[in-house]
C-alpha cells in the first residue's frame, strides 16, 4: 500500500488534508505532520511515529512545504529507506493529483513525476493568460 505524508511548519499540513478530503473524501491513508506548533513536539520523533505505521512492504510519499527547510532537510534524513519518496513544494494541486493516482498499479517514481507535471501546469499567472487572450468584441 502507498502512504502519504504532508508535513509543513505549522499547521499548513493539516489544512492541506482538510482541503483534499472536502474535495476527494475521506482518506485513510494519510498523514500530517504540522511541525514546530508545540515545542514539545519533536520532528524526528513524529517522522518516527509514521514509520513504525506502515508496513516493511509500503511505500510513504512525504510531501513538504519548502525545499531546503527544516522539516524538508529531517525527511532527507530519511532517504535512507527505499520505502521513501520525498517531494518538497506541498500545494493542493499536487497533493490532490497523488491522492487520485495513489491507488493506480503503476510505478511510484511515475505517479510522483506525472502527478509534478501536472501540478506544474497548473501553476499559471493569470493576467498574462488575460492580457493574451483576444477580445471578442460580442461582449
Amino acid at each position: 500500500m502507498r502512504y502519504l505524508l504532508f508535513a509543513s511548519h505549522g499547521r499548513l499540513a493539516e489544512g492541506m488534508l482538510d482541503s483534499v478530503e472536502m474535495i476527494t473524501g475521506k482518506r485513510d491513508n494519510i498523514f500530517t505532520i504540522s511541525a514546530y506548533k508545540n515545542e514539545n513536539e519533536d520532528l524526528t520523533k513524529q517522522l518516527e511515529s509514521v514509520l513504525m505505521q506502515i508496513n516493511e512492504e509500503d511505500e510513504l510519499i512525504i510531501v513538504t512545504d519548502i525545499f531546503g527547510g527544516s522539516v524538508n532537510n529531517e525527511c532527507l534524513k530519511l532517504l535512507h529507506d527505499t520505502r521513501i519518496h520525498l517531494i518538497a513544494g506541498l500545494n493542493l494541486a499536487l497533493v490532490i493529483e497523488l491522492v487520485t493516482q495513489v491507488n493506480f498499479q503503476m510505478d511510484t517514481d511515475e505517479l510522483i513525476n506525472k502527478a509534478l507535471k501536472n501540478a506544474k501546469d497548473t501553476i499559471i499567472y493569470c493576467n498574462k493568460v488575460i492580457r493574451s487572450e483576444p477580445e471578442d468584441e460580442d461582449f
